[in-house]
């Protein structure tokens, strides 16, 4: 399930997408979406991606403003529902 990924899960899914789309081998958690050749449009296409990867919202305002690989790994963490969360609720 979606909401089950771990960080290093939602780490390794993002890092394809940026990779695809940056036609780049890899990237670390340093790497700046703009700085490795990103562009606005390429940003609404990896949001609009991610988006879908992990059926949550991915804006790509918040990649404009904060573009590291590691931010984008952090909001979509922080953006996915959490299975412990409903435990304790339950």
């Amino acid at each position: 399930m979606k909401d089950d990924l771990g960080l290093d899960a939602v780490r390794g899914r993002l890092a394809e997408i940026w990779c695809r789309a940056l036609a780049v081998d890899h990237v670390e958690d340093d790497t700046d979406f703009f700085a490795v050749g990103g562009r606005s449009l390429l940003a609404v296409q990896v949001s609009a991606q991610a988006a879908d990867a992990f059926g949550v919202e991915v804006r790509s305002g918040d990649l404009v403003v904060d573009a590291s690989f590691s931010s984008m790994v952090e909001r979509v963490k922080k953006a996915l529902p959490s299975t412990t969360g409903r435990a304790r609720a339950a």
